[in-house]
């Protein structure tokens, strides 16, 4: 198919068509020789001879490194150049002149910034109990040649240093130390988070000592989130809690009753003590009564030893008859005396052994006058 078709758009003049003045068609080739002269035309002196070809090489060159032969650094960052991939230079912060690429590139690396590796990983105690340890480890370069080409990862160093300080860390304790809401008893002590955050600092810096220098890092600090359990383990856990939780109710609830225990044996003890006072009281002032009562018989019983004993001695009878519905007197067989007398119509006592018609007999209302039998008058008649 020619260029263009005879009809569709006015012919453009000869001599300004793209490819020559000669017609388009099958086999027609078009004026590159023609082209070129009018392309040299509009370069100017730059499109004339050998010269101008130069000119367009150093104006082609210059743009170039215009273009790509400058850098900037940020303030928190330095600049590693590499020409031809070889480590030639380190550009501090600020605007830098360079080969362009692919002479020279330039790697920026963030040296004023803390760089952060964590991890949350399952460990295991020194009994052997699975913990899950949230960490995380904070770092900054101090070296970007080093930390770029001192190792073939850094920053993968730097994490597998950190899971072996996690596991020695944790590996030390156990898991009722590391945990405190099981309640679990712990001899050595709790190990809390920034407990285990130090043991890991100083486990890290053991290793990280002889290659710190070489990967260009150096350690800002440890920080451990928290210490758990794995979730296909924690409804054992939980269950350890709540029997924890219940035996601190039952330990609780014992100790109430022990309280309450001691305040009514101390209420007793007093209420006792208070009687044994009373009765000792009492005691002593009957022992006084006694004395003085002695004092009062002893010059009676001086002027008159025989009645005085017999008044004694109805005293003391008469003082225990009243306290007694019965008594047996057997030195003259088998008589039984009742004090007080019983009133007519009364029944008899459920102890008596007299006959029926001895105890239903009348009596009169006052007291019955017996014949004295024994004592220290009959005693004197005799």
């Amino acid at each position: 198919m020619p260029w263009k078709e005879p009809g569709d758009k006015p012919r453009e003049p000869r001599g300004r068509e793209p490819w020559g003045s000669g017609q388009g068609g099958p086999g027609a080739s078009p004026d590159l020789e023609a082209w070129l002269r009018r392309l040299r035309r509009r370069l100017g002196p730059f499109g004339r001879g050998p010269t101008g070809s130069l000119a367009l090489v150093v104006l082609v060159v210059a743009l170039w490194f215009v273009v790509g032969g400058w850098t900037s650094i940020g303030p928190q960052q330095v600049g590693v150049v590499l020409r031809f991939g070889r480590f030639d230079r380190v550009l501090q912060p600020g605007l830098h002149l360079r080969f362009p690429s692919p002479i020279d590139r330039v790697q920026k690396v963030d040296v004023g910034h803390v760089r952060t590796v964590g991890d949350q990983a399952r460990l295991l105690t020194s009994d052997g109990q699975l913990v899950l340890v949230d960490y995380a480890v904070r770092y900054k370069v101090t070296d970007a040649r080093a930390f770029l080409f001192g190792s073939r990862d850094a920053e993968e160093i730097v994490r597998n240093a950190a899971t072996s300080a996690a596991r020695a860390a944790t590996g030390a304790h156990k898991l009722a130390c590391l945990i405190d809401s099981l309640g679990l008893p712990c001899p050595a002590g709790r190990v809390d988070g920034d407990k285990l955050a130090a043991a890991m600092l100083a486990q890290l810096q053991a290793s990280l000592a002889g290659l710190g220098s070489r990967i260009g890092v150096a350690l800002a600090g440890v920080e451990v989130e928290s210490v758990g359990v794995p979730s296909d383990v924690k409804p054992a856990f939980d269950a350890i809690g709540k029997a924890n939780d219940d035996a601190k109710t039952a330990k609780a609830a014992a100790q109430a009753d022990v309280a309450r225990a001691r305040m009514e044996t101390k209420n007793q003890a007093a209420s006792i003590q208070t009687e044994a006072q009373a009765y000792q009281r009492r005691v002593v002032a009957d022992a006084h009564a006694a004395v003085a009562r002695f004092e009062q018989i002893l010059p009676q019983y001086q002027a008159a030893p025989q009645v005085t004993r017999h008044s004694l001695w109805l005293g003391a009878m008469h003082d225990v008859l009243t306290r007694n519905h019965v008594v047996v007197n057997t030195g003259s067989g088998s008589v039984i005396v009742q004090f007080p007398v019983q009133h007519a119509g009364a029944p008899a006592s459920a102890g008596s052994s007299a006959p029926a018609s001895s105890s239903t007999a009348p009596a009169s209302s006052a007291s019955v006058a017996f014949p004295v039998t024994s004592g220290p008058a009959a005693q004197g008649m005799d």
